[in-house]
Parts: C-alpha cells; sequence; structure tokens
C-alpha cells in the first residue's frame, strides 16, 4: 500500500477532488431540505419585514437596511419566473432554494473534507468501498440537515427574507477555499471565492465579520499567498484612519469603533510581520494578492446599484441620490445608524454566555459538542485536512466574536430573539464541524483489522 499523503493524491487530479459520493451527499441533503421547506413556506405576507422585502423585490427598490441589493435581484428574477401565486409567496419559493443548496454544499464539503480528516484513522481506512461512502453520505447529511433545521436559519428559509442568499454565497466561499486549501496551485479556485466573497458583502454586510478569518484558512492553505494577502488587507485597514479626516470614512470608522478597528489593524501586521520572516522572499504572490482583491471588489461592485435602485424607485427610498452629495452619502451608508459595539469585557463576557444559550437552543447541544471532537483528535488526522479545520476554526471565532461586538445586544428576550439569526453564519461553520466530527466519531468504530490466523 503506498505511504504518500492524502494532499499529494489530490494535487495529481485536481479536476476529481469531489467524488461522486460527495455529489451524492449533496444531491440527498439538497432534496431532503428543499422538500421539508416547501410544505412549511409562508403561504402569503407575514410578520417582520416580509412586506418591506416583497415591495423591494417586486419594484427592484432598496428594502430595509443594508440594502440586500444582490438578493433584490434574485428575487426579482423569482418573482417572473413564477407566474403564479402572490408575490411573498415567490420569493419565499426563492429563499427555500437559496437554503436548500446552503445545505447541499455544506453536505457536500463534510463529505469530502470529512473524509480525508479519517482517512488516517486505520479503522476507518479498512471499512469496505460501500462501507465508506454510506458514512460519507450519512454525516454529510447529518450535517447539512443540522444547519437546515437550526432554530435561527429555517424560519428565514419560508419567508421572503435574503438572509438564505447571503449565507449561500457565504457557503460557496468556504467551499471554493476549501477546493483551493487542497490543492493551492489551482489558483482559480481562490480567485472564485474572492469573487463570491465580494458579491457576499454586496448583499449583506454583516458577514463582513469573515473577512477577519479567511485570510488566516487561505495563510495555512499556503502561507506565501496567505502573507501578501494579509499585507493588502492590513494596508486597506490602516489607510482608513490615516485618510478618515479626509474622506470620512464614518460608515467604516465611527467614533465608537476605533479601539477595535485599530486592535484589528495590529493583529493584521503582527501576522503579517511573522509570515514575513517565516517565509522571506517578500511579494513573490502579489499577482495572486492584487487578482483576489480585484475580483473582490468586481463583486463587491454590485453594492452601486443601491443608490442606482434608490434613484428610480420612489415606493422604497433610504435615501436621496438624485444629487451628487445624495448619492454619496447612500453609497456610504449615511442613511443608516452607526455601530454602537461592545466596549466592556464584562458585557462581552455576558453575551458570550448568550450567544452559547443561543447555539443549544437553535443548533443543538449534540451537533456542538460533535463540532469540538475534530479538535480532540487533531492528532490522529492528516496535516492538511488539520490545517483545514484550524482555519475553520479562526472563522469561526472571528465572525462569532465581531458579530456579538458589533450587534451588542441586551440580556433582555426581546432583544436576544431579535438578534439570534444573526448568527446563523457562525451555526453553518459548526455544522461544518459537527459533520467532520460525526465522520471521525464513526471511524473510531469501523472495521478493526483483520488478525491473520496461526498456521
Amino acid at each position: 500500500m503506498s505511504n504518500e499523503p492524502e494532499s499529494s493524491a489530490i494535487t495529481t487530479e485536481p479536476s476529481r477532488f469531489f467524488k461522486r459520493v460527495d455529489w451524492v451527499s449533496f444531491s440527498v441533503t439538497t432534496l431532503v431540505a428543499l422538500t421539508v421547506y416547501w410544505f412549511t413556506l409562508s403561504p402569503d405576507v407575514g410578520l417582520e419585514e416580509s412586506g418591506d422585502f416583497s415591495t423591494a423585490a417586486m419594484y427592484a427598490g432598496v428594502p430595509m437596511p443594508p440594502g440586500y441589493p444582490t438578493w433584490v435581484i434574485y428575487g426579482w428574477l423569482f418573482i417572473k419566473l413564477l407566474p403564479f401565486s402572490n408575490i411573498a409567496w415567490r420569493l419565499a419559493v426563492g429563499s427555500a432554494v437559496a437554503g436548500a443548496l446552503t445545505c447541499g454544499v455544506i453536505a457536500l464539503m463534510v463529505s469530502r473534507v470529512g473524509g480525508l480528516a479519517a482517512g488516517k484513522i486505520s479503522r476507518f481506512s479498512n471499512l469496505t468501498p460501500k462501507e465508506e461512502k454510506s458514512v460519507r453520505v450519512i454525516c454529510g447529511c447529518v450535517a447539512g440537515l443540522a444547519f437546515g433545521f437550526d432554530g435561527c436559519f429555517w424560519p428565514k428559509t419560508v419567508i421572503a427574507d435574503p438572509m438564505s442568499l447571503g449565507l449561500l454565497l457565504f457557503t460557496l466561499v468556504l467551499c471554493f477555499l476549501s477546493r483551493w486549501f487542497f490543492a493551492p496551485e489551482r489558483k482559480r479556485f481562490l480567485y472564485c471565492g474572492a469573487l463570491a466573497y465580494g458579491l457576499t458583502l454586496a448583499n449583506n454586510q454583516s458577514l463582513a465579520t469573515a473577512a477577519f478569518g479567511l485570510p488566516f484558512l487561505v495563510a495555512l492553505g499556503d502561507r506565501k499567498v496567505g502573507r501578501d494577502i494579509f499585507f493588502v488587507m492590513g494596508a486597506f485597514l490602516w489607510s482608513i484612519p490615516a485618510t478618515s479626516r479626509f474622506l470620512h470614512w464614518y460608515a467604516l470608522y465611527p467614533p465608537s469603533t476605533r479601539h477595535i478597528f485599530l486592535m484589528l489593524c495590529a493583529i493584521f501586521s503582527f501576522t503579517w510581520l511573522i509570515l514575513s520572516v517565516w517565509k522571506r522572499n517578500l511579494f513573490s504572490e502579489w499577482k495572486t494578492a492584487f487578482i483576489c482583491a480585484a475580483l473582490f471588489l468586481t463583486g463587491l461592485s454590485a453594492y452601486l446599484l443601491l443608490p442606482i435602485f434608490s434613484m428610480t424607485t420612489p415606493p422604497m427610498n433610504w435615501g436621496y441620490p438624485r444629487t451628487v452629495e445624495g448619492f454619496f452619502h447612500v453609497l456610504s451608508r449615511g442613511q443608516y445608524d452607526a455601530m454602537n459595539p461592545t466596549a466592556s469585557v464584562n458585557r462581552l463576557m455576558m453575551q458570550w454566555g448568550i450567544y452559547g444559550k443561543i447555539a443549544v437552543n437553535k443548533f443543538g447541544l449534540i451537533y456542538l459538542l460533535t463540532a469540538a471532537m475534530p479538535f480532540l483528535l487533531l492528532h490522529k488526522i492528516s496535516s492538511p485536512a488539520r490545517k483545514w479545520l484550524i482555519g475553520l476554526l479562526v472563522v469561526w471565532f472571528f465572525v462569532s466574536l465581531l458579530t456579538l461586538v458589533g450587534l451588542n445586544f441586551g440580556p433582555d428576550k426581546s432583544s436576544v430573539e431579535l438578534n439570534a439569526p444573526f448568527f446563523a453564519a457562525s451555526h453553518l461553520i459548526l455544522a461544518t464541524l459537527a459533520g467532520c466530527g460525526l465522520m471521525l466519531v464513526g471511524a473510531f468504530f469501523g472495521r478493526p483489522k483483520a488478525v491473520e490466523s496461526r498456521s
């Protein structure tokens, strides 16, 4: 039996990274989730912002903050493509489709990467091909459906709401980066991830919290590429406080967030310095970093549709972009409230406790325990998969922490219920980790090595 590491085997056959069994896991999960969503769709306009979103999608307008221009186009297409029932129901179908695909992509990642993570465990490698495929499909489906029926996500997939599309785009970012991670020479997947993340932020800026974790995932996949991406992001972050007096970066750099912003700048600069000393040969991957930045900005440019929509559709309008001053006022999010982040460590600890309760109640304690399993068995996992899991954990940490700091919600029940859906992105990462953990648990209960009989 060859002792060649799994990662090199993947490199020799990059086009076959996702196997047929992985696509089976994707298909089954998507179909099951879509079926459940179909039978639980909201029949008409519901509570909260359902009417707001329905009107905006119908007239290609601007819904509530932060605008969701990508989703407006997506919703408008579903309104035009489905010539029956009411507008809100058609948009709910669009949400269900995006939500089901999100579950399927999670299953796809878990089936493949979870199999790589468990491949080093002897009991897993002793399974027959049919048994191994069954384990991968089951674990992928469990992970995808665990998130699909998460209490923060499911209610948003059956109504007119942009969350499911935003999380689908975010899941595609993770999927593209995962595909690149195990074959770093295939940079087109890294570029696709950068473009998809730009579209993600154009749809919903609350997922900007992941921008501070994704470079760590990239650096664990390729330190040279990660080093130069850290430089580009660090230079951009430092330019904001340096030019705020002249360019009025109020939306990105309000006074209440300056201490947090400067701390993030310092983290990125320090990480770049460590990687530079470690790998040397500075800027050897500057072209890769530049292309990633250009594609990210290309995806983010969809946000330019917001002032255009606001200019042309009076029924839904959160600004007045018909003048030059009003145009840039809308583009800079000046019509929305500024952030009021958490400023006290004690308050942050209280919010972490509430986040834990939300995760237990909405996601499930058993899945949280399973999500921790890969990090208890890191020594049993092959090196590429181990780095991928650590990178995913870093992304989860930044998404969870910065979402808590940005929302700064109180302990009262109404505030917790109002802000709980914003944690769906962190639950998405936990579901992926839980699927990999379940794969590892299954590996330990696999077939023991057969003992040769004595002659």
